[in-house]
């Protein structure tokens, strides 16, 4: 290792002894004459291949390059709180040295920065109209990570849980998720996420580090411009054009975990006008241990069951060695500067274990990719692109069963801005997406032939200038779903005070929504095979299977209704119908405290008891003392005695319903209807301020509540089941057996029973065993569940049956805030913090507790310094998150509070190409801790990279 990094040391730092080189120096100063200290100077040959060039200014001001190649050289001039100075085509000749004076303007830091994502122009981020962070290209260069999303984990609303050592759930403002998709993620304008699960893995994402220019953040809802799924928030990934920057970068990376990493990136010119770009990237690592106690006792239970089923074997079969191989390829055609031309595409390939709110699942060889082509010409914007996934070899590892995904997504974009006067004008567009899940069946299951999703939208901004200091913005956009009866219409208000260049204060009101997604209309899903063990015990048939299923039907309009019987009651159906007319299936309904059936489920359960109660006495009988032999003779002869005692018919038998809850039943007196499930309302009022003070501290702050309605709960049971009553039954049994003991003819039978009045077995020794029998039968009789009140578009009629109900209302205020602060231009302290008032709440409208899976608080603290002419720059963080309650799906539980701290060392060394070291250290100190419930615990993470660009 230490030699190949001593090679490319000298590979890249060596220059040709026979250039002619001269010497370059002279003097920055401000526009009042003073010396400008510690100002960064660059001097850069136009064609590349002659290096660049670089140092600092002294206390004077000065400075001097003692020996400059011959040739064309772009002078960049930097430093915190001055315009940036760029000379092009200075020409270095032989024969002489040349001496510059050089003069700077003051600037307010961070004025000058643009983003495109608030309000899908370009515009100055201090007049954006919602609250707006980026990631600059400089930081993105200088952090060696696993996965995109890292970059953005230190910003104060984000809210990010490592769940692997690449995977990461992340939203902004709460409401995280093991399957999370909430925050709309894009990549040059294209939505990034695996197309039809609408999942943000972040870590399918084919970008290489060296392709980013910038990551920006816009938070809060955006569904007013971008439409569904834009609720909360938005991050963009922006790359940069052939056409700006060419040459090719080489990062390698290795560390902890046996993490590799290599990455290529190369983009040249065909002409002015033609540029391309190739990328690619291959990683390979070792993911932190984590065993799912519910994945080790189903996998018990599967090879302990002796069936032969090729799912057992995958059950709980987690690989924990991590792989990914992605590329890109872009070309760019720009003949003028107001005509641009994109066509690009992607492809990525990761074997990971990704957390879904039905459990962990492995992605084998997991592919996705796109294609994507985008045209711009002055205030005309129009693009198209495919999104494609397939799972390969991928599956559930609670259950074994095969995931197969070979959805995509087609996405058609039109806009267009126009300016009616200098302070009015409008940007107006459409949208069409077009989600085409193929799941094979293993997802989508008896949907899989009708669960096409087709969206459009329109939407119009107004922005108007009020005055010099006040703008108003106004924003609408109308949606509608194929699959949902009404369209949405999200606004979207802004009021922008601006009195100086250095401060503005926003106001914003918004009101957003999230469709439903495809899992919540179209899911169908097996998710456990003979669910209370009837099956094994009376027969395959009479097993009760667990399924889960989307809210929508392809023979009607969506939801769920219950049958009912005349009375109101709901009714229900049985896996037991045969019993009364073999003609009959399970597909019949029945009335609940029916005379005919409950004397049915009472011949089921009293002949299931029986035959339980011959090996169970003789095990009594053996633990009293009693040889086998005896014991087994014994208990025959009682069980042929309560054949004979106990009635095979009864009357005034009713029935009971119980709801399975977790490991227990809990008694439920109705049902209600499920309605097809709609879109979750978000209404966010917000009032922000970012400015500088002081021309060196930029402060960003934000205020907002809140409130979120008809939220999608997790896939929850929906379904009772049908018991014998245990009251009605004693007291119909007792009588039975009371009146066939009383009977003289049976006085041998009650000889023969009444060994169970008896304490040693448990009896109460009253001298009768009517109580104990009675006991007996009804806790045999009455804990069977017999059937199932399903609804009436229930594919399996007899499944426990899993689905998703909307429901809910709650509200919630949090505070961001975000400090930099630059004494000088080689050190940077900041700050950031992040508190919401609320983060759980219980047991909404009786349904399900609402949890934002998020810590109340969440403050960072660092600092970043550059040691004058030394070309190193150290960075340290400290982050800290509070506890927090979660609910996602199957994984509830608590996180603890976590500390971390992380350390980083970046060296660019003073070559005639840029080749930088940097050493990331996350989690410096090893402690260890849970970032989600049911992911690892994450530990400390060594990160080594060498870069080089030529």
């Amino acid at each position: 290792m230490v030699k190949w990094i001593l090679g490319m040391v000298l590979i890249f730092s060596s220059v040709t002894g026979a250039e002619l080189s001269v010497g370059l120096s002279g003097n920055v100063v401000d526009q009042n004459g003073e010396a400008v200290v510690g100002a960064n100077i660059t001097v850069e040959e136009m064609s590349l291949k002659k290096g660049k060039f670089g140092l600092v200014t002294d206390s004077n001001g000065g400075f001097y390059f003692k020996k400059i190649p011959v040739g064309i050289y772009v002078l960049r001039v930097t430093h915190v709180g001055y315009e940036d100075l760029i000379k092009k085509d200075v020409a270095i000749s032989e024969n002489r040295n040349y001496e510059l004076s050089i003069s700077m303007e003051e600037k307010a830091i961070f004025l000058d920065k643009t983003v495109v994502s608030a309000s899908r122009r370009q515009e100055k981020i201090i007049n954006a109209p919602a609250s707006v962070s980026v990631v600059e290209r400089k930081e993105i260069q200088d952090q060696p990570v696993l996965s995109v999303v890292e970059h953005i984990r230190d910003l104060p609303a984000i809210d990010f849980s490592q769940t692997g050592l690449s995977q990461a759930s992340v939203v902004a403002r709460g409401f995280n998720d093991a399957f999370s998709g909430s925050m709309l993620a894009l990549t040059d304008n294209r939505i990034s996420r695996v197309p039809s699960l609408r999942l943000n893995a972040y870590n399918f994402i084919p970008v290489t580090n060296d392709d980013i220019e910038r990551i920006e953040l816009v938070f809060g809802p955006g569904s007013a411009l971008y439409g569904p799924n834009s609720a909360n928030s938005v991050m963009h990934i922006i790359t940069r054009s052939p056409l700006d920057y060419q040459g090719t970068n080489l990062n390698f990376s290795m560390g902890e975990r046996n993490v590799r990493r290599l990455s290529i990136r190369h983009a040249g010119k065909f002409s002015d006008k033609f540029g391309y770009k190739i990328s690619g990237q291959v990683y390979s690592g070792t993911d932190w241990k984590y065993v799912d106690p519910v994945e080790s006792r189903a996998r018990i239970n599967a090879l302990s069951s002796g069936e032969v089923d090729p799912r057992s074997v995958r059950i709980g079969a987690r690989d924990y060695d991590q792989s990914r191989v992605a590329s890109e390829v872009r070309i760019d055609y720009r003949p003028t500067d107001d005509f641009s031309a994109v066509i690009s595409g992607g492809y990525n390939s990761a074997s990971t274990i990704e957390m879904t709110t039905l459990g962990a699942g492995l992605s084998d060889g997991w592919v996705s990719g796109y294609y994507q082509a985008r045209l711009a010409y002055k205030d005309l914007f129009i693009q198209a692109y495919k999104n494609w996934t397939d799972a390969g070899d991928s599956f559930f590892l609670r259950e074994g069963g095969t995931l197969i995904d070979k959805s995509d997504l087609t996405v058609l974009q039109l806009q267009h801005a126009y300016k009616l006067t200098e302070r009015q004008q409008f940007i107006y567009g459409t949208d069409a997406l077009f989600t085409r899940p193929n799941t094979g069946g293993s997802i989508n299951g008896a949907n899989e032939d009708d669960d096409n999703i087709n969206e459009l939208g329109v939407y119009l901004q107004s922005e108007t200038s009020l005055s010099n200091m006040l703008s108003l913005v106004f924003a609408g956009r109308y949606d509608k779903h194929n699959r949902m009866p009404d369209g949405e219409f999200s606004p979207r208000v802004a009021l922008i005070f601006k009195p100086t260049n250095y401060h503005t204060l926003r106001f914003t009101h918004n009101i957003a929504f999230s469709p439903p997604n495809s899992n919540n209309l179209f899911v169908d899903i097996p998710i456990e095979r003979d669910l209370f063990k009837t099956g094994a015990l009376l027969g395959p048939t009479f097993g009760f299977d667990m399924r889960a299923q989307g809210t929508y039907h392809h023979n009607a309009e969506g939801g769920f209704r219950f049958a009912r019987s005349a009375n109101g009651r709901p009714q229900f159906r049985s896996p037991f119908a045969p019993f009364v007319d073999p003609s009959l299936d399970k597909k019949e309904y029945w009335e609940l405290d029916d005379p005919l059936f409950t004397n049915v489920m009472w011949g089921v359960g009293r002949n299931a008891t029986l035959a339980q109660i011959a090996p169970l006495f003789s095990e009594q009988l053996q633990a009293a003392g009693f040889d086998a032999a005896t014991a087994q003779a014994q208990a025959g002869a009682l069980a042929q005695s309560l054949q004979l005692l106990v009635p095979d018919q009864l009357a005034g038998l009713k029935n009971s319903l119980m709801k399975l809850n977790g490991p227990s039943f809990e008694p439920v007196e109705d049902v209600k209807d499920i309605p097809l499930t709609r879109s979750t309302n978000t209404h966010t009022l917000e009032l922000g301020y970012k400015g500088v003070l002081g021309k060196k501290l930029v402060v960003a702050a934000d205020a907002y509540r809140t409130t979120t309605k008809n939220f999608v709960g997790p896939l929850a049971v929906q379904t009772p089941n049908v018991f014998l009553e245990p009251v009605s039954l004693a007291g119909a049994l007792g009588s039975g057996i009371a009146a066939t003991m009383a009977d003289p003819a049976n006085a041998r039978i009650a000889e023969a029973v009444a060994v169970l009045d008896a304490a040693e077995f448990g009896g109460n020794a009253n001298s009768t065993a009517v109580d104990e029998i009675t006991a007996l039968f009804v806790s045999g009789a009455a804990g069977i569940p017999y059937g199932t009140v399903s609804p009436e578009q229930a594919y399996d009629p007899t499944a426990v049956m899993l689905a998703y109900r909307n429901f809910g209302k709650v509200t919630t205020s949090g505070l961001d805030l975000n400090m930099a602060y630059y004494p000088s231009d080689k050190l940077i302290f900041s700050g950031g913090l992040s508190f919401i008032g609320e983060n759980f709440f219980k047991n909404v409208d009786n349904i399900a507790d609402i949890a934002l899976n998020a810590p109340k608080l969440k403050i960072k603290m660092g600092v970043s310094y550059a040691i004058p002419e030394s070309h190193v720059r150290l960075s340290t963080q400290l982050r800290y998150n509070s506890g927090f309650k979660q609910s996602s799906g199957v994984y509830v539980g608590e996180v603890d509070p976590y500390s971390v701290a992380d350390l980083s060392i970046n060296y660019l060394l003073p070559t005639n190409f840029d080749l930088q070291f940097s050493l990331n250290i996350s989690n410096v100190l090893n402690n260890k801790h849970i970032e989600f419930f049911g992911a690892p615990q994450i530990g400390r993470l060594s990160l080594f990279q060498v870069k080089a660009g030529f």
